[in-house]
């Protein structure tokens, strides 16, 4: 009986896995597609990194992130190698910014690592910058406490986890059983 040689490694065919990766498919994290387009708008920008605008927040600090936001980064004519980053602030908030500059052109190189940006140009607009809903936030979804189960919530859990012999397993599913039962029945009404 003679076996048949493994598909992909012997330069015959290539085998499914092989195949995917030919055509650049499989598993990847969304992130990694929203990067890739993320970073040919940031580029369109004159940013070398997108990640200055999904980090501005931990870059500048949060008090700073509050009162500005990138908008683009323009190079100079005559190729020197500090640039100058444009940034928005709303309003009244303009003058602090402008007397922050130093702050947040220090902290921007420490991220690139060397003196990429030289000159702060700062935009000053008047709230809602011409859209017609106002910027979105980069923040996480707003954390939720799940309500306390009542008695018919734990009475259903626990009917349903009595064929469990082990006592902390049954425990835990018993929990989370009835924190899942009255999430139900809070949705329901």
């Amino acid at each position: 009986m003679t076996l048949a040689p493994e598909r992909g490694k012997s330069g015959s065919k290539p085998g499914p896995q092989e195949r995917s990766r030919q055509r650049g498919g499989g598993f990847r994290r969304p992130s990694e597609a929203a990067r890739k387009h993320l970073g040919n708008a940031a580029a369109a920008h004159g940013f070398a990194e997108p990640e200055v605008l999904i980090r501005w927040s931990e870059i500048v600090g949060e008090g700073l992130a509050g009162l500005c936001t990138p908008v683009k980064v323009t190079y100079p004519r005559d190729h020197g190698l500090a640039a100058t980053l444009v940034v928005r602030a709303e309003g009244a908030r303009a003058p602090e910014v402008a007397h922050l500059e130093p702050r947040i052109i220090e902290r921007v190189n420490q991220f690139y690592g060397y003196r990429a940006i030289g000159r702060l140009k700062l935009t000053q607009t008047s709230g809602n910058p011409g859209f017609a809903e106002p910027l979105a936030a980069f923040t996480g979804a707003p954390q939720t406490t799940a309500p306390e189960p009542g008695p018919e919530a734990r009475a259903a859990a626990s009917r349903l986890t009595d064929g469990i012999e082990n006592p902390d397993l049954r425990d835990a599913l018993t929990r989370m059983g009835a924190h899942v039962l009255a999430r139900a029945d809070t949705e329901k009404s």
